[in-house]
């Protein structure tokens, strides 16, 4: 028999009376007590993990370990990984540079937020903080403006005194960068400048110091910038530097170390004897590849850094990476992280790879000082603990902190959510899994591997599955068999691709490529034309290029490079349906893996570049547009003719990116667009709205908060007025169609909203986060039928969303501590009321 479930009551109403007359808005109410019924529920999955940026450990007790994750705040454990609190979630920033505990008492814990490991998608810190109780509670204590900390080192035996490696705004020469220091325990810094560079550029990327003379510090100085199409590693200012005196003064280190630029640096000193300090040092690639001349790669000093060796030479994307740490037992054992994580037991001369089970692409070591066999380790998919010294590993599994570009849900029922993930593939976890223990890593599955990023699913057959991987890789799955066919357009199944290409070049024959690590040869190829246009052969694909699904058919995709693409038949076959879209610009379009002193080779850099398209909901001829250099176009005749409406819209810089358009799901002349200028420095929110199909904007940004650099905006299919849109640090909802925002953050963490989703049939709002995974608010329908009428009325009762009655399955077994659970949606039936004024009685 079946037993009655709880029956879940949302009052939506207002503690103090408020008189309305006809013409109100609905923005004077206290939204913040009409939204707070609706709480985020968080989903996972935490199979993948994702970036960790720093892990630190209490010396004399390696249960006791802290996690820095690149995007999803700070995680503690005092049982050794097997659970985890966080305990740095509702704070300025998610996005963490470094942690560091004081040894003395391991209740003062420092954060030092904004990632410093210069990859495109980056997020950035407001300062420095500081919790004195095991990290209850933090304080910010300033260097806000620093944006990326990278290092923070603590004081031996001195609490007060604390100092930060600051690396600075990573996309502009603004903001603080350097080397900062404290004696009274954070309440004042100042910053280190006699003998350190101060052109404004060159912040510090690590910071080691001396355990036996605190006195003694070693700082890698690095200059870099980054911008939508480059990104530059490495100055004339950067190299490493050392002060005997606590940083009242600095000494450029030279001897036996490379001359000219010097990109990213990692620093290491053995703790045994501190003379011995090595470094992992970027320089330009291209010098010979002769040991005589000192060049990328390792090298060591043994007289604290008066004179270097040159050990080991390689360059693998160390602007990312670079990081080397020495074995605090024993100075032969040596540990390499970039790209792989690579052993040296003769001191740094020679390097294997080591045995590497979990995943790779590592960003941070910790090895008690102890017992040198005990390691926590931070990559792109997460932490690790290994208790033999490398040889194997335990994954952490079980911190929800996925990094999220993109989502999209199937109509399954219960219905799954889609997503692609920063260097984690593209994965589906179920919104409930009718299981009692509530959502595992068990429910989820891979669906197709590299840099995952768009996902759509068919809504009629939930088995065809589009996703996309980094710069174009498109393909089309079975949901229920695996079973995947690349689809990415090429010469083969673009119908019309001879009007796109010179079909009579055969001098040196078109190569069709969208591999980034392959060069783009159209840069130095001949001009060709046809009918007096200029053509290549070549399309430029986004590292995130977009894929959608037509609202009116779902047959019908669409995907972006730098023209837009049209199938009608589930990708077998192509067609392009406009001109270039872009800018077009030479100095910007396809940097051929610029890196500065490095190349890059993920063509994270590929720019003039589609970047969002949305149809019509309305009318399937009309189809928006936008790119990364700033075009916002418009189609109302299926591709036909194109119009560039960018310059209708007021007070956008010239090369913003456009990161969402959103076309109505009433009237085909309306649309919404968001600007993200965070590439250019510029953090201003931008949102504009149109409804003469982008004659004249309306600017939507008035009450959303400065320093929100928005990525996405969704308009409700059933209410007009509502509209949410996700940002660097938080979601947020209108009820008034643009008119006043209020943050939408109920239980949810500080993180980066990249992609939301309103299921179209259980009207849940699903949101995609960069690097706290996936989140569901189950049963908006409140909020679609909010209206001016309703909060004027005493008390009203919505119509109210069928509800299941599910019943749970059980797998069997007992599972332990160390596993991920996330809670199902609440059992039973959600019933909504509104209640104008507080309740007097029963």
């Amino acid at each position: 028999m079946f037993s009655f479930e709880t029956i879940t009551i949302r009052i939506l109403f207002v503690l103090s009376v408020i008189t309305l007359t006809i013409n109100t808005s609905i923005a004077q109410v206290e939204m913040e007590k009409i939204l707070r019924p609706f709480q985020w529920r968080s989903i996972g999955p935490a199979v993948m993990a994702g970036r960790v940026s720093d892990v630190e450990a209490v010396n004399n007790d390696y249960k006791t370990v802290i996690v820095g994750s690149a995007s999803g705040g700070v995680f503690k454990s005092t049982n050794a990984g097997t659970t985890w609190e966080q305990i740095f979630a509702n704070y300025g920033s998610g996005s963490i540079g470094d942690v560091a505990i004081f040894q003395g008492d391991p209740d003062l814990i420092w954060v030092g937020t904004g990632e410093a490991n210069n990859r495109n998608s980056s997020g950035w810190g407001d300062g420095i903080y500081r919790s004195t109780d095991g990290g209850k509670t933090f304080r910010n204590m300033g260097l806000e403006d620093t944006h990326q900390i990278a290092r923070v080192i603590t004081h031996p035996s001195d609490r007060n005194i604390v100092y930060v490696a600051a690396i600075g705004h990573l996309w502009g020469y603004s903001g603080d960068r350097g080397i900062y220091k404290t004696t009274d325990c954070g309440e004042t810094w100042e910053n280190l400048t006699n003998g350190i560079p101060e052109d404004g550029k060159t912040g510090c990327t690590d910071l080691v110091i001396d355990p036996n003379d605190p006195d003694v510090l070693y700082a890698a100085m690095y200059e870099r910038v980054r911008k939508a199409w480059t990104f530059q590693s490495g100055g004339p200012n950067g190299g490493i530097f050392k002060t005997t005196d606590g940083g009242r003064t600095w000494k450029k280190l030279t001897n036996g170390l490379p001359d000219g630029d010097i990109g990213r640096t990692g620093l290491a000193i053995y703790k045994k004897n501190p003379n011995i300090v090595m470094a992992n040092i970027e320089v330009d690639e291209n010098l010979p590849e002769d040991m005589s001349i000192p060049g990328p790669g390792v090298y060591r000093s043994e007289d604290g850094g008066e004179t270097w060796k040159y050990l080991h030479r390689h360059s693998s994307r160390p602007f990312y990476f670079g990081q080397i740490r020495i074995n605090p037992c024993d100075d032969n054992l040596v540990y390499l992280l970039y790209r792989s994580f690579e052993i040296s037991t003769d001191g740094g001369k020679t390097f294997k790879q080591g045995r590497w089970s979990v995943y790779g692409d590592p960003h941070a070591m910790w090895i008690d000082p102890n017992e040198g066999e005990i390691m926590y380790f931070g990559d792109d998919g997460g932490a690790h603990l290994s208790h033999d010294g490398s040889r194997s590993w335990i994954k952490f599994d079980n911190m929800a902190i996925g990094q999220y570009y993109a989502i999209g849900v199937d109509m399954r029922d219960p219905y799954w959510v889609y997503g692609g993930l920063q260097d984690q593939n593209v994965w589906a976890i179920p919104s409930n899994s009718r299981d009692a223990s509530g959502i595992m890593n068990d429910h989820a599955f891979n669906v197709s591997g590299g840099d995952g990023f768009h996902v759509q699913i068919d809504p009629i057959d939930w088995r065809t599955v589009y996703s996309v991987a980094h710069t174009g890789y498109v393909g089309r799955s079975n949901a229920e068999t695996r079973e995947r066919k690349f689809i990415t357009p090429t010469p083969e199944t673009i119908v019309n691709f001879s009007d796109y290409a010179d079909p009579g070049y055969d001098e040196d024959p078109i190569k069709y490529t969208i591999n980034p690590g392959e060069e783009w040869l159209w840069r130095d190829m001949p001009s060709r034309s046809i009918n007096g246009n200029i053509l290549t052969p070549h399309f430029r694909f986004n590292w995130s290029s977009p894929l959608v699904m037509s609202p009116n058919n779902p047959s019908t995709i669409y995907f972006g490079s730098n023209y837009l693409f049209k199938s009608v038949d589930k990708g077998e076959t192509w067609r392009i349906i406009s001109p270039d879209l872009t800018t077009n610009d030479p100095e910007k379009r396809n940097p051929n893996g610029d890196g500065g002193l490095t190349v890059d080779v993920t063509g994270a850099e590929n720019h003039c570049t589609i970047i969002t398209i949305s149809e019509s909901h309305v009318d399937p001829l009309v189809i928006w547009v936008g790119t990364d250099d700033g075009n916002v176009q418009i189609t109302k005749n299926g591709g036909t003719t194109w119009e560039n409406v960018r310059y209708n819209i007021p007070g956008i810089p010239e090369t913003i990116w456009v990161s969402r358009v959103e076309a109505s799901h009433f009237d085909k002349g309306t649309a919404y667009v968001t600007f993200d200028g965070h590439r250019d420095d510029d953090f201003k929110p931008y949102i504009y709205k149109t409804t003469d199909f982008g004659s004249t904007w309306t600017d939507l940004s008035a009450t959303i908060p400065d320093g929100n650099s928005l990525y996405v905006v969704k308009e409700d299919y059933i209410n007009p007025d509502l509209l949410f849109t996700g940002s660097e640090f938080a979601c947020f909802v209108t009820i008034d169609g643009g008119r006043t925002w209020q943050p939408f953050m109920n239980n949810m963490p500080t993180v980066a909203f990249h992609d939301l989703v309103i299921h179209h049939r259980d009207a849940d709002l699903v949101a995609g986060t960069h690097g706290r995974s996936a989140w569901i608010i189950d049963d908006i329908t409140p909020l679609q039928q909010l209206t001016n009428e309703v909060l004027e009325s005493d008390i009203h009762l919505f119509e109210n969303r069928t509800a299941t009655r599910w019943l749970n399955i059980s797998r069997g077994g007992h599972r332990g501590d160390f596993v991920y659970r996330a809670p199902n949606p609440a059992r039973g039936a959600f019933i909504h009321f509104y209640m104008k004024n507080d309740p007097q009685g029963q």
